[in-house]
């Protein structure tokens, strides 16, 4: 049954927002929003910090090959034509760019270890390698066809390995074979014999001009650029949260002294009008507060054609409580006639005294059938149930529902005629209206 509370929601201002629960939404909302942001920056921090070390490996890299060509070769070649070493010679160690760039990584991941940080890897990736140290995996070789094919070249992504850890990884075509690289990986005939000799298998020969033999490829863990994050997301985040919590605090302390102000009055107000549509005795609804809710009730039935019922009874006889026991016993009676009522009636329904010992129930979303039920129940329990001082009554009950009737008071017009049917057929009984009958 709809009382208290929802008299007091009905009475009060309803453009009244729940100003504390707006606010809080809002601190929320800005607390999650910059908590994302932070949460955002924190992958974006990693990632650039990974791409930093990634160009710093191509910078390496670079000035690798660099030396290899412009410094290490020729003063190799200068040493063969002065006769300090002979014309055959090769060592990859210090004639192949590749072993070189290979192994300076390899003695950095070295250093990286000793101090803590997690290994780079870097690969000079071929589907053709002369050491099988150098060859692709199926995920490079796709790459490197890629690459060839024109489509790119450079790739980068984020991976996870088999942990769910993430890394960066990227890699970048390396230049094209020109006619001087087909010195050592053209023809085996025209390569020099020793190095032929150390790499008797036929691999990394047989290479064509302009095509892309190789690709290199880095793998740098973002973890622990995450962790560094994390402590920079954790960090802002408390602090953020410690100003918004200051701001919310402080705003919601002067609304809160502002809404004390208006907070009495506002309740004296509601309790006056609740008292008003309020039956003192019962504690159902008096007549104007029932008509109030039932006609608010009736127009929703209609606009969105749903079920709505009245049930209209009264005691049987209940003039010999007053006249043998007193009104004060009478009064108990209906006190104990509305427990009865309000213990079998659903929240949604609206319970009223219509006047004297006459009472109505408005039934939502219940059809005739529904309402015939709950009238028959009412009156049962109040058959069997002893009263004050030992009183035993009955009630006569009248059920109307909504069909083609245009307004409330036509329906309880119905109620009511079929109220008296019942108490015509001898009361202590249920009676529904019809229209034939009516």
């Amino acid at each position: 049954m709809k009382l208290e509370s929802e008299a007091k929601e009905t009475l009060q201002d309803k453009n009244t927002p729940h100003k504390p629960a707006v606010i809080m939404g809002a601190f929320l909302l800005a607390f999650g929003l910059m908590a994302y942001l932070f949460h955002g920056y924190t992958e974006e921090y990693a990632i650039g910090e990974a791409e930093k070390l990634v160009r710093d490996a191509l910078l390496t890299h670079k000035a690798i090959h660099k030396y290899v060509n412009t410094e290490s070769r020729p003063e190799l070649y200068r040493l063969k034509s002065e006769g300090d070493l002979y014309e055959g010679y090769f060592s990859p160690k210090t004639m192949s760019f590749t072993y070189t760039a290979r192994g300076i990584k390899s003695f950095l991941n070295e250093e990286r270890k000793k101090v803590g940080l997690p290994e780079v890897y870097f690969k000079l990736a071929t589907t053709n390698p002369r050491n099988e140290i150098n060859q692709a995996d199926t995920f490079e070789s796709n790459l490197l066809k890629r690459m060839n094919a024109g489509e790119f070249s450079e790739y980068k992504e984020i991976t996870r390995n088999k942990d769910g850890e993430k890394s960066l990884y990227f890699s970048m075509a390396t230049k094209p074979i020109t006619k001087g690289c087909l010195k050592c990986h053209g023809d085996p005939a025209d390569a020099p014999k020793e190095m032929v000799d150390q790499y008797p298998k036929a691999s990394g020969y047989y290479e064509k001009e302009g095509d892309i033999r190789a690709l290199i490829s880095i793998r740098i863990p973002l973890e622990p650029y995450l962790e560094e994050g994390k402590a920079v997301w954790n960090a802002l985040t408390a602090v953020t949260f410690v100003v918004l919590a200051i701001i919310y605090t402080l705003i919601y302390f002067f609304m809160k002294r502002s809404e004390q102000q208006n907070r009495v009055i506002v309740q004296q107000n509601s309790a006056l009008e609740l008292a008003s549509m309020t039956d003192y005795l019962t504690g159902a609804y008096n007549r104007m507060g029932f008509i109030k809710f039932a006609e608010h009730d009736f127009d929703a039935a209609r606009r969105y054609r749903k079920p709505f019922s009245l049930i209209m009874f009264d005691l049987d006889f209940f003039k010999q409580v007053n006249d043998e026991s007193g009104h004060a016993v009478g009064d108990l009676v209906l006190q104990e006639l509305s427990e009865i009522v309000l213990e079998r009636i659903r929240g949604s329904d609206t319970f009223g005294r219509y006047g004297g010992e006459e009472f109505m129930i408005a039934v939502q979303e219940q059809g005739i059938q529904g309402a015939t039920s709950l009238a028959e129940e009412l009156r049962a329990a109040v058959q069997h149930k002893v009263f004050t001082n030992g009183h035993k009554v009955t009630l006569s009950l009248g059920v109307a529902e909504l069909t083609s009737v245009v307004s409330l008071k036509e329906l309880i017009d119905n109620a009511d005629k079929a109220l008296y049917e019942a108490k015509r057929l001898g009361r202590n009984r249920v009676a529904v209206y019809s229209p034939q009958a009516g």
